[in-house]
């Protein structure tokens, strides 16, 4: 009959016989029918691929890889799933290479391809366990910005150090406010401020940070930047006119509600100096000024604003006092005794008068304010017993005077004097004409010879000073003649 060989288990590494091998037994055969059957080693092969964690050996998913042959043709792409496997199956005999295409965020992608075989009579699965390294490596941005507006700041200057303080860069914001540090190794660092811009605080503290394995996404530090808020002053004094630094000036810093802040002085340069003035609005009030100026009579405002970078100065002039005062003293020439009563004119250089004035018991008379000129003081009426004051005395009041103009006016006493007689009947006391009077000095010479009028009266006038007597040499007709002489 007809039969047919049917192979129902090959060997590992070998092909099942797909089709059957048909015989068949003939009537008288004497002989063992001889049948040989070849059997052809398998010629594909599979591969498993298991992604872990170098350092964790936890499986990773959704790893990218491809298969390509000698040639590089991609034979197969497979996908990591969630126990980090990806198979390939029926490879033909020959060699090949796992090339990895995309790697998971925070993992360095394997940088050289995983070289295989498939081999003839392959009876298992080849297994190829990859491992992948987290990064080590990390990225900054910084991002500098004013802490009010957010307004990005250009130009500011950092230095990213390590943690033994070594600077690992240098780096400047550009006009986004943006500076970046890219391949940061692992570890921590410090963000120091190195330079601020004007007008703004520099940053005191660094700013710590730190690079771990397997980081992803760009760290990003927002930084903000504090305006300026005290101010510095600078004050100079000067003379109005030559511009001559004044020192010895008393300024106070008031503030708004009139407190005071500051008191400075002048220096030999005119200058003072007031720092670190908080934002504010102030007056600057002058309340010493030097000897012979005028004080400034009104404060000078100012403020100090946010952001300010450079002191503000101000140039304060002072003029030189333009009246002065003067006091007179009235004495007698030789005893030095105060005159009261005595009265005096100012007058200008054009002879107008100013001012007058009249002297106390001290003999002093004072006139102030007087404008900055040539003056002349004049004596309008003089003491009894005195001689009045023969020619002005010229003066000045020149600027900047500090103490009033002293002038002492002796006066000296009359040194003549005038005698008036007067005759009279001794019971009625009628006026007694023509009684004739000789004034004899103290040697009996006759000084002046004088006859009494129809009044009885007669004068000698500019006698000088001395003792002299009166004499009747005749005496009016039917009146007895005066014995004795009057002396005075």
């Amino acid at each position: 009959g007809k039969y047919k060989l049917v192979e129902t288990k090959s060997l590992p590494g070998y092909k099942k016989l797909t089709e059957p091998v048909s015989f068949e037994i003939k009537k008288g055969m004497t002989e063992v029918l001889p049948l040989k059957v070849e059997n052809e080693q398998i010629d594909k092969g599979s591969v498993e691929i298991t992604k872990v964690d170098k350092d964790s050996q936890k499986a990773l998913e959704g790893v990218v890889f491809e298969v390509q042959d000698e040639k590089g043709k991609v034979m197969k792409e497979v996908t990591t799933d969630k126990d980090g496997k990806a198979n390939v199956s029926d490879l033909s005999v020959g060699k090949y290479k796992l090339v990895e295409t995309k790697s998971l965020p925070g993992y360095k992608k394997l940088t050289e391809p995983v070289s295989f075989e498939i081999k003839k009579g392959m009876t298992t699965v080849l297994s190829m366990k990859v491992e992948n390294e987290l990064l080590d490596k990390g990225s900054v941005e910084i991002t500098k910005v004013d802490k009010d507006s957010q307004k990005a700041l250009k130009g500011v200057v950092f230095e990213v150090q390590d943690e033994a303080g070594t600077v690992v860069k240098e780096l400047t914001t550009d006009k986004n406010g943006k500076a970046k540090i890219t391949d940061l190794s692992v570890g921590k660092y410090k963000l120091v401020e190195k330079e601020s811009l004007p007008g703004y605080k520099k940053l005191m503290e660094p700013v710590s940070f730190e690079i771990k394995k397997g980081m992803t996404e760009v760290l990003s530090l927002k930084i903000e930047n504090e305006m300026v808020d005290t101010g510095n002053v600078e004050i100079t004094k000067v003379d109005k006119d030559n511009k001559a630094p004044l020192a010895g000036v008393t300024f106070v810093v008031q503030g708004e509600k009139g407190n005071e802040v500051k008191k400075v002085v002048t220096d030999k340069e005119g200058k003072a100096n007031v720092s670190d003035l908080p934002v504010g609005k102030y007056e600057l009030v002058e309340v010493e000024s030097l000897p012979g100026y005028k004080k400034l009579e009104k404060p000078v405002s100012f403020e100090i604003k946010k952001g300010m970078t450079a002191s503000l100065t101000f140039t304060v002039e002072n003029e030189m006092v333009d009246t002065g005062n003067l006091e007179v003293t009235k004495i007698d020439k030789d005893s030095k005794a105060p005159l009261e009563g005595v009265v005096f004119e100012v007058r200008d250089s054009k002879g107008k008068v100013v001012k007058k004035v009249t002297t106390d018991k001290d003999g002093k008379a004072n006139v102030s304010d007087l404008s900055i000129g040539k003056y002349e003081l004049v004596e309008v009426e003089t003491p009894a017993g005195y001689k009045p004051l023969e020619k002005p005395i010229s003066f000045e009041i020149e600027k900047g005077r500090v103490t009033a103009l002293q002038l002492t006016v002796e006066n000296e006493l009359v040194d003549t004097g005038n005698v008036e007689i007067t005759k009279v009947d001794k019971e009625n006391k009628d006026a007694l004409a023509d009684a004739v009077f000789e004034i004899q000095d103290e040697a009996g010479q006759v000084v002046a010879k004088i006859t009494t009028d129809k009044k009885g009266h007669a004068q000698v006038t500019n006698l000088s000073v001395g003792t002299y007597k009166l004499v009747e040499v005749k005496a009016p007709k039917g009146y007895k003649q005066l014995v004795d002489p009057i002396t005075f």
